[in-house]
């Protein structure tokens, strides 16, 4: 009877042990991954920046004499019919823009040059006077050079002597008086000449001319109002070559050339991308941004650029380099920072593998795949099949490799 108690116990205690152990073996099941060895690839780095669309020349218009607007330039409407000129318009270069009422500067010009005739006509008098001055001087002289002689010869009597003296003197004098009268009816004839230029040029101004032809882009008055001297009244912009303007930073400087060809893409335009020229590269920093601005051009033949689109400037560098790519399905983000990447690597300790959570600075995208600036070497195994159930130090079994493609 003691025996079978002690085989019941004895396999009582074998179950328990045999339980326990089978408790401790007991742990999380490895989570199934795809792998794939971080590979490189060659490939041209650029950087991409954004800028807007500006007219290549941009120019206020203002009246430079005060009035009121009399009429505006006019262009067909949609409909057909003339109409004033409006935002947006296209114009010809030397196309009158606005004319003031031109009255009061035509009647100031018409005052001025009859002014102007009358001095003229004084002065014509004077002339006339000068030239009988310089006849009864002509006269006189004869007259006292044979007075003189008579006189010297004892022929002549002191007061007919002295008479011819007097005679020459004043003659001499009225010359003298009538080249004065000359110079004043001259200084009077230039300053009304000057008035009247003046008022022409004033008349000339009543009307505002386009310097160049461009697109209307500010329109401030209206026909019937009236504007002060130095008034806004348009603002044209020449848009027959267009101009991107962006900031760069002073590392950037060594890719840039003045002249060389620059993709710019305009989403506006259903992303199509155009061909510019870099026409400008600051020589200094900006003092607050401290990035350098660069200019490039855009010819604009078919007037699809439009002042104000956004457009997108890339920048490619002259040679390629080898860089660490991984799938874009490797990257992992947080719902609370969508900007900073992650992947996970395979890692092996004690025989098993387990994944290890690594941040990544990414640089381009190409297809599929991306750049890793920063984070992973050549070589590093990754996680590239997105799973919900990874966290780090996870693990894990590594069911396929994938290669790289």
């Amino acid at each position: 009877m003691m025996r079978i108690s002690i085989g019941i116990l004895s396999f009582a205690a074998f179950s328990v042990l045999a339980g326990c152990a089978k408790t401790q073996k007991a742990g999380p099941e490895p989570v199934p991954v795809v792998a794939e060895i971080v590979a490189t690839q060659q490939v041209q780095p650029s950087w991409t920046y954004s800028g807007e669309i500006r007219p290549d020349t941009e120019v206020q218009l203002a009246f430079k004499e005060p009035g009121y607007i009399a009429a505006l330039y006019r262009v067909k409407g949609v409909d057909g019919r003339m109409r004033d000129l409006q935002v947006g318009d296209e114009i010809p270069a030397r196309a009158t823009l606005g004319r003031l009422r031109s009255s009061d500067y035509e009647a100031s010009l018409n005052s001025a040059v009859g002014q102007q005739r009358s001095v003229q006509g004084t002065l014509d008098v004077s002339q006339a006077e000068l030239n009988r001055a310089k006849a009864d001087q002509a006269k006189a002289d004869l007259d006292f050079e044979r007075a003189h002689a008579l006189y010297a010869a004892k022929a002549m009597t002191r007061p007919d002597y002295d008479a011819a003296v007097d005679q020459h003197t004043s003659a001499t004098a009225s010359v003298e008086a009538a080249v004065r009268q000359i110079e004043a009816r001259r200084g009077q004839l230039s300053a009304a000449s000057a008035q009247a230029v003046s008022a022409r040029i004033n008349l000339g101004d009543t009307s505002l001319n386009a310097p160049m032809p461009g697109v209307i882009v500010e329109k401030s008055v209206e026909p019937g109002s009236l504007v002060a001297a130095g008034t806004r009244a348009f603002t044209l912009d020449d848009t027959r070559v267009v101009k991107v303007n962006f900031g760069v930073p002073d590392s950037m400087l060594a890719h840039l050339k003045l002249g060389a060809p620059v993709p710019v893409q305009l989403d506006a335009l259903q992303g199509r991308t155009f061909t510019g020229q870099m026409t400008g590269i600051s020589a200094s920093a900006n003092r607050e941004s401290r990035v350098f601005n660069i200019e490039v051009t855009l010819p604009n033949r078919d007037r699809l650029f439009k002042v104000g689109m956004i457009a997108r400037i890339r920048i490619e560098q002259a040679n390629t380099q080898t860089v660490p790519v991984v799938p874009l399905t490797a990257l992992m983000t947080t719902e609370s920072d969508s900007n900073n990447y992650s992947v996970f690597t395979v890692t092996e300790r004690d025989g098993k593998q387990f994944a290890q959570l690594k941040s990544v600075r990414i640089g381009e995208t190409f297809g599929k795949s991306v750049v890793i600036d920063e984070g992973l070497t050549p070589g590093e195994r990754i996680v590239v099949n997105r799973t919900n159930q990874l966290s780090d130090g996870s693990l894990i079994r590594v069911i396929k490799q994938e290669r790289q493609q």
